[in-house]
């Protein structure tokens, strides 16, 4: 199971060394956006849910 882990891993490294440093600042922003997202929901119903308790 360790063997396919760290081939995955070998590979996906490998196609991100490949991506020009566009693509890269692009994808990582979407991610970042993507969790940003999703914290900010998730703390304020947590707020939300607190204040109402």
């Amino acid at each position: 199971m360790f063997e396919f882990l760290a081939k995955l891993f070998s590979m996906i490294m490998g196609l991100w060394n490949k991506l020009p440093e566009s693509a890269k600042e692009a994808i990582i922003k979407a991610v970042v956006d993507t969790f940003e997202a999703m914290f900010r929901a998730f703390f304020k119903a947590n707020k939300d849910g607190k204040a109402n308790a």
